[in-house]
């Protein structure tokens, strides 16, 4: 009996062994696997995925500019044009404005428009103290960063006056050190209310390569006679029978002799109704 026990108890130590050691076969065996199945996929070239490429412009590139915005009155009309006539643009928002009409905001960036920091109360910024340069600037940026869900990186001073208080605010707020615009003709703007066919000529007056044009869609424009907005459509088609291209306002690494030493270029849009 004791003989027959040992006999079976050898048995099942060497079934275990077995099995045991068939465990550690397998696992082993998968992990060869594994790290083959890897060696593998490190050895293949990497897989093709398509990067979005700006399109290439089709002539002399102009950025429309809109300052003072947004306004119930007049800003879902600029956006009409522009998704009509296919042009991106670039905003300059005023910030209690934003505050007050923040679907408007949305639905400028909803629609593809670049959007800037144009201060809160637009203010002449040389008559104030360093804490409310400050605050128009700071307090505006956190308005469109919570509405729009991005800080913006581009400033321009109300009338584009400039003040070394907000050029240190603007430094650390990591904005554009002021965007200002092209004006050599001297014609009327459209916030001096000339009518239609005078602030086309001013706009079309002032299309040269890489020119951003300086329009609102708020403040003084808003008390125009409302035939003068006809204007825009008619603006872009001529610079459109000219050959002009439209784009949006980059920060550059240079200043542009064209837009009064700004360090801004006029890119092709990514974005928007002018980036297809």
């Amino acid at each position: 009996m004791k003989r027959r026990r040992r006999i079976v108890l050898a048995v099942l130590v060497l079934f275990a062994a077995a099995t045991v050691g068939a465990g550690a076969f397998f696992v082993d065996a998968v992990r060869s696997r594994e790290a083959e199945r890897a060696a593998l996929a490190a050895a293949l070239p990497p897989a093709a995925v398509p990067v979005a490429q700006p399109r290439q412009a089709t002539g002399p590139l102009v950025a429309l500019t809109f300052d003072d915005g947004p306004s119930p009155q007049r800003t879902g009309y600029v956006l009409e044009v522009l998704k009509q006539k296919g042009v991106t643009a670039t905003f300059f928002l005023q910030g209690d404005h934003a505050a007050r009409h923040p679907d408007l905001v949305k639905r400028i960036r909803d629609e593809g428009h670049v959007i800037g920091n144009h201060s809160f109360t637009h203010p002449t910024f040389p008559e104030l103290t360093p804490d409310q340069a400050r605050e128009e600037i700071t307090r505006t940026s956190e308005v469109l960063t919570e509405i729009t869900g991005t800080a913006p990186t581009l400033f321009r001073y109300p009338h584009g006056e400039s003040s070394a208080a907000a050029d240190e605010v603007l430094a650390q707020e990591r904005l554009s050190p002021g965007v200002l615009w092209h004006w050599d003709s001297n014609l009327a703007g459209d916030f001096e209310c000339p009518g239609a066919a005078k602030v086309r000529d001013y706009v079309v007056a002032e299309a040269v390569d890489q020119a951003a044009i300086l329009l609102h869609d708020a403040g003084d424009t808003v008390d125009c006679p409302i035939e003068q907005w006809d204007y825009l459509p008619q603006a872009i088609d001529a610079l459109k029978a000219k050959g002009f291209d439209f784009g949006v306002v980059e920060l550059a690494d240079r200043p542009s002799a064209v837009n009064q030493g700004s360090s801004i270029r006029v890119a092709v849009p990514r974005t928007g109704p002018g980036a297809a």
